[in-house]
């Protein structure tokens, strides 16, 4: 009796399946294919500006489909008692607790049949590439998956690789005799000099330019401006230079003017310069177009974000950990490096309290940071300001002075696995957030300053 009780229980609460469910089924079916046509992409050397664009406009469909199909998912997922769809739904009174986005956001049926059909629409078109694809040699001689090559590349910035490849190569006009300038503007962290590292492995640019030369500074004006001339730097006759300007800060206009003169003379025919700067002052110095930097999309970071986590196994097969993830993505605000860190935290231990546990900590730290300092963490680094971690009940410490090195450069060897026994020694200390492990391989410091929660800050 007991067995068919069973059956009828379990029988029971089987249900018909909707449209939402069928369709639901019909977009994981389209994003299988559609990342295999991607990978497949992605390890291959493609130089066609046809098919890089085509391919860009795939992935961006795909991310857009991931995300929706996951956000779909995350409705109704309970997590220890927990329902991940409302947990975090957005307080209309109190902004120190509008810290997530709700999981069910906006999107409805009729956004999951729209990226239906434009994921099917889109396949369609790709038809023949896919065949073209064969006629690109392979980057690598072993298979690989996407978190493989997630970590050997620049996430998400395909299209702007090639646009400054284009620039850095294309033939000077016979009439035109300056040095042609791309400026590359963005905030802190987005990327500027990754994508430029990454530029410069590319085969193209270094069988283009004899010589790469790399200027770093923090503003550029007529009393700090070093010329090539001042640096000693020779070029020889006809030798074409790329030059990379790297400042952090603003942009004199008259210092600008001096410094391109001087390039000018000392730069043989067809030599580029790159300039990046958080200062959008610098679009106004390129001879074409600035290229603007931005953080990832909400769609492409979450795909960024799950594939560093889950790696080769299906996020499909552990729903709940998915869910609460996606809760995790919303609130690091498109940052790389908390995306590496917190993915290396998570992966050590695949059970859905740890990761609660996780969440609900991360929360406490978003909250106590908007109520010493009136914004999210990540918000906060972007403007130099500090931020505030907890290390126990009656101690935290605060992070400031946020700064990137070199490879070569001294990094500290303590790392934020070892921070909270190490303060309690000095109490002030320098040590490594993060370390790249794409070029340019930069390292991410911080300093910190213990404090007692009973003592009144002075901010």
């Amino acid at each position: 009796m007991g067995e068919i009780a069973s059956l009828v229980d379990k029988y029971s609460n089987m249900r018909t399946p909707t449209m939402k469910d069928k369709k639901l089924h019909n977009l994981e079916r389209i994003l299988l294919r559609t990342s295999i046509i991607i990978e497949e992409a992605e390890g291959r050397h493609i130089t066609n500006q046809a098919i890089v664009h085509q391919l860009n406009l795939l992935r961006k469909e795909m991310y857009s489909g991931y995300f929706i199909m996951d956000s779909f998912r995350s409705q109704g997922i309970h997590v220890k008692g927990h329902d991940v769809s409302h947990s975090f739904a957005l307080s209309k009174f109190n902004p120190a607790k509008r810290i997530f986005f709700t999981t069910i956001d906006t999107h409805r049926e009729e956004d999951l049949q729209q990226v239906l059909d434009n994921l099917n629409n889109i396949i369609e078109d790709t038809n023949g590439l896919v065949m073209f694809l064969k006629n690109y040699p392979p980057l690598y001689k072993q298979p690989y998956s996407m978190h493989l090559f997630i970590g050997k590349c620049m996430f998400g910035r395909e299209m702007e690789m090639e646009r400054i490849i284009d620039f850095l190569i294309e033939k000077e006009h016979p009439v035109m005799e300056s040095v042609g300038v791309l400026p590359i503007v963005g905030p802190m962290w987005v990327g500027k000099s990754t994508i430029i590292a990454h530029v410069c492995n590319d085969p193209r640019v270094r069988n283009h330019f004899s010589n790469v030369m790399v200027f770093t500074g923090e503003n550029t004006n007529n009393e700090n401006l070093c010329t090539m001339k001042d640096v000693g730097i020779t070029v020889a006759e006809n030798e074409r230079v790329l030059a990379i300007i790297e400042l952090s800060g603003d942009v004199d206009e008259v210092a600008w003017k001096r410094l391109y003169s001087s390039y000018g003379v000392y730069l043989g025919r067809g030599s580029k310069i790159i300039i990046t700067s958080r200062s959008n002052k610098v679009s106004n110095f390129g001879t074409t177009q600035a290229l603007v930097l931005n953080f990832l999309p909400p769609e492409a970071y979450w795909y960024f974000f799950k594939v560093l986590i889950f790696g080769s196994t299906y996020p499909s097969d552990h729903q709940e950990l998915e869910s609460i993830a996606m809760e995790i993505a919303r609130a690091l605000r498109g940052s790389f490096i908390t995306a590496n860190i917190t993915s290396c935290i998570l992966q050590k231990n695949f059970d859905s309290h740890y990761w609660w546990i996780y969440l609900a900590d991360f929360n406490k730290h978003i909250q106590r940071n908007v109520s010493l300092f009136g914004a999210k963490p990540f918000d906060l680094i972007k403007k130099g300001k500090p931020i505030s971690c907890q290390i126990s009940d009656d101690e935290f410490v605060i992070l400031d002075k946020h700064r990137e090195c070199p490879e070569e450069e001294t990094v500290p060897v303590i790392s934020s696995k070892g921070l909270a026994s190490s303060i309690l020694k000095y109490e002030e200390i320098d040590f490594l957030v993060w370390k790249s492990h794409i070029p340019p391989y930069k390292s991410y410091i911080a300093s910190c300053t213990l404090h007692k929660s009973n003592k009144r800050m002075e901010l």
